[in-house]
């Protein structure tokens, strides 16, 4: 992972970076890679891909909305953190999808709160899985893996671009999904809940790519299920 910062003031600067480290210090991460700089031009003179970037609006040469959209074309999935003391900028910073605006002074919780959103955000769409097939092997990221589903003694792994029956067993998958995203609903159904689309007493319905597909859900587990996915909502937010 790759972590930018930009702001011509240096003391601001400074302080999101030491923020940054001792929140990946406390969940006991590796340290990503860090870069700071002055001025949007130079960023951009010098960076083309990273994977969450903290910029000021204001700064000499091109403003962070600028400099935001730019790392977009490069990586859509960067999370952008608009850094700044004006709040007029929030509905221009807003049109290119800014992961999150803070304001100034930097509130340290809320900062840690927004990082761990992002995180989330980012394994979601980065962390693959492998899926062992009798004939080789395929690899899906967690966004990618809609449902696995236990079916006459096979373990069929629904995924955005089809469905791949898996040598492995359902408790294999129960212990390897393990981000918040996927759940458990009944004995024969791991789902991700990104996927869901509507909730009944005994059932669950998933919708992608255009096609909706029924889940079991144990009645014991409804008001758990519903819970815990509303959790989910607020965390993706």
């Amino acid at each position: 992972m790759r972590i930018l910062f930009c702001d011509d003031d240096a003391s601001i600067s400074a302080q999101l970076q030491e923020y940054v480290h001792e929140y990946f210090s406390r969940i006991g991460s590796i340290q990503p890679e860090y870069a700071a700089y002055a001025s949007g031009d130079d960023l951009l003179q010098q960076e083309t891909r990273a994977d969450i970037a903290f910029l000021d609006v204001e700064m000499p040469g091109h403003s962070g909305i600028h400099v935001g959209a730019e790392l977009k074309k490069h990586n859509p999935e960067i999370k952008i953190f608009i850094v700044t003391s004006y709040p007029d900028y929030l509905d221009e910073a807003m049109r290119f999808q800014v992961f999150r605006y803070l304001s100034k002074p930097i509130d340290k919780d809320r900062l840690f709160r927004n990082l761990k959103d992002a995180l989330y955000q980012y394994n979601m769409a980065t962390k693959e899985y492998a899926i062992t097939l009798e004939s080789g092997v395929q690899t899906r990221t967690a966004d990618e893996i809609v449902c696995v589903e236990a079916r006459q003694r096979k373990c069929l792994i629904h995924t955005l671009d089809g469905v791949f029956t898996s040598t492995a067993t359902m408790e294999h998958w129960r212990k390897t999904l393990t981000l918040p995203c996927f759940y458990q609903p009944h004995k024969s159904y791991i789902i991700n809940m990104r996927y869901v689309y509507s909730v009944g007493k005994d059932s669950i319905t998933l919708r992608f790519g255009g096609k909706l597909m029924e889940a079991y859900l144990a009645r014991r587990r409804f008001t758990q299920f519903k819970d815990t996915y509303l959790l989910y909502l607020e965390s993706v937010q």
